[in-house]
């Protein structure tokens, strides 16, 4: 009988603590500093019969550095890429998952170019995959999907003026 008596503390005792598991992937931000981002291009399909505007076959590799500010949102070349100029519309970066849809453009193409990602990260390291589909002016249309590898290098390395970044 006692026994049962003590069952109520312990469930009181228990609240507001959470498993190890939980406060891990709770704890789970990417980190402020540099980025080192690698995609390689998965799929690669024309959407109509022109020449592609963006042409990226399946295999190909790209590599970018971007820096992570401490407090904000991600900036949209982690999930873009390099060369696009993109307006988040949905932005999910917490617990462990990320999950971001953007309205990019390109200089030198007319149309939108909508873009989901969708993946994990930790501290240190992220995995996200990339679809995109082009809605062009004219043909050329194509849809990629790319997966993309980081890992946190250190410090940011400051950016020189004008560079190519994408504006949000």
């Amino acid at each position: 009988m006692r026994a049962l008596a003590l069952i109520p503390l312990l469930v009181v005792a228990s609240c507001g603590e959470e498993s190890t598991e939980t406060k891990g992937a709770a704890a789970a931000l990417p980190s402020p500093g540099q980025w080192e981002l690698t995609s390689q291009v998965t799929r690669f399909v024309k959407a109509d019969q022109g020449t592609p505007k963006i042409n990226t076959p399946v295999g190909t590799r790209e590599t970018q550095s971007v820096c992570v500010a401490p407090g904000r949102q991600l900036p949209s070349e982690i999930f873009s890429g390099a060369n696009f100029t993109c307006g988040v519309s949905t932005y999910y970066v917490r617990a462990g998952r990320a999950n971001a849809t953007l309205n990019c453009h390109r200089e030198g193409l007319t149309g939108d170019i909508p873009i989901t990602v969708n993946g994990t990260f930790e501290a240190e390291t992220m995995t996200l995959h990339r679809s995109l589909r082009t809605v062009l002016a004219g043909d050329g249309d194509v849809l990629i999907d790319a997966d993309i590898t980081g890992r946190r290098t250190g410090a940011c390395t400051p950016v020189p003026a004008n560079e190519g970044q994408n504006r949000q």
